[in-house]
């Protein structure tokens, strides 16, 4: 339908990307609509995995002509043809964000419909980065307030790339939803695992019968050393039934999410340099809890009111306010007979107290005596002392 240009503004000295409608259809009224609902969706989202739109203007030709960001990189497709099937890892941190991006997209009520590997471009940021965007929503739907569930293409025509269509939009049901959406994500991730999609025939029609009707091959079946949770996700996106499919991308971007930050610290990935670049732009994880099951080190951060840095800083710094606090402490505490101490991450043990406590065993942390004799342990004295000022 279009073409895409590299232009620059003299007047700012930036790059931009130009994409102009055919002359051909710029009689066409779908066409046009298409074109002009492209630019008016994509410049109402704002994500980082989501191409920004800056402008949209008629040429003197007539050619409407929408003015883009500039990327540099190539189609998720493209990847895959060339260098063959994507590491799970890398899977489950581009679609995480690209599932995010679609969420986003759905609380503003508006559905994708044709997404697919051709339009998702890995775009290659300053630091090196490469962060999916989704290019195209030409064939989005916009549900208004009086949606009922019941959706129209033009002129009843079947949109989108047939390959990444859904079972319900290949029979043509009304209806279609975020759901469909969910499926194409599930049939990206299983092609940039396997290098192939799951349903492949030599002609529309059989196509269409294909995703309506019959089984895909199992992923696990293509690749049997997958990781066991990516591919039940995977697989929970491909249900032919959207009743018993994974029901929203908030979902599916929370679970890949966590299983990207899983992989990323697997013995495979702990080799590799760099070692989580795939996973550097997802969410940031959930902080320990303040609780008295959270580590010393993270109760003596909370209770100076700091945030707590990550877990490793919390060790270092812990080992060292409590290795400076106890020459304090110990001025006045009676010192407790041969107490050796032993610095071990994330905090400071006597060789009389039982193995340091963790998150995963909070009642170790309930076991301490309310009314305990002189302390032994340098780090507990000096957070007992802090939290005792702060009332």
């Amino acid at each position: 339908m279009g073409e895409v240009w590299g232009a620059r503004n003299e007047l700012t000295n930036r790059d931009f990307a130009i994409k102009f409608l055919l002359p051909e259809f710029t009689e066409n009224g779908d066409a046009f609509e298409r074109f002009v609902r492209e630019a008016k969706t994509t410049g109402t989202l704002q994500h980082p995995s989501i191409v920004d739109v800056y402008d949209v203007a008629l040429g003197k030709d007539g050619r409407p002509f929408i003015v883009m960001e500039l990327l540099h990189g190539e189609e998720l497709e493209n990847l895959i043809e060339r260098k063959g099937a994507l590491s799970p890892l890398k899977t489950a941190a581009y679609f995480a964000q690209i599932a995010a991006a679609l969420s986003m997209a759905h609380d503003a009520n508006v559905i994708h419909r044709d997404l697919s590997t051709n339009n998702i471009f890995l775009s290659r940021a300053k630091d090196g980065a490469l962060v999916p965007k989704i290019l195209d929503f030409g064939v989005s739907k916009t549900l208004g307030p009086r949606f009922e569930g019941q959706s129209e293409t033009c002129n009843g025509a079947v949109l989108g790339n047939p390959i990444f269509m859904s079972p319900e939009q290949a029979r043509g049901a009304g209806g279609v939803d975020v759901r469909t959406d969910v499926w194409a994500l599930g049939v990206g991730m299983y092609q940039s695992i396997t290098g192939a999609v799951p349903f492949r025939s030599t002609n529309y029609n059989a196509l269409m019968v294909e995703i309506m009707s019959n089984a895909h091959r199992p992923i696990l079946e293509l690749v049997p050393t997958l990781d066991k949770e990516l591919a039940k996700l995977i697989e929970a996106c491909l249900v032919k039934d959207r009743e018993h499919r994974l029901g929203t991308a908030h979902e599916l971007a929370k679970r890949l999410s966590s299983i990207a930050r899983r992989l990323s610290t697997s013995p495979e990935e702990l080799g590799r340099t760099p070692r989580r670049r795939a996973t550097d732009r997802l969410p940031a994880a959930p902080q320990p809890l303040k609780g008295t099951g959270a580590p010393l080190g993270v109760r003596f951060w909370h209770a100076l009111g700091i945030p707590v840095p990550n877990r490793a800083t919390v060790g270092f710094l812990s080992i060292l306010v409590g290795l400076a606090g106890g020459f304090g402490a110990s001025l006045y505490f009676k010192p407790a007979p041969q107490v050796v101490i032993q610095a071990t991450a994330p905090e400071l043990v006597t060789d009389t107290d039982p193995p340091p406590f963790t998150p995963e065993s909070p009642a170790q942390a309930q076991s301490i005596p309310k009314h305990s004799p002189p302390e032994t342990d340098l780090t507990r004295a000096v957070t007992r002392g802090v939290a005792e000022r702060s009332r």
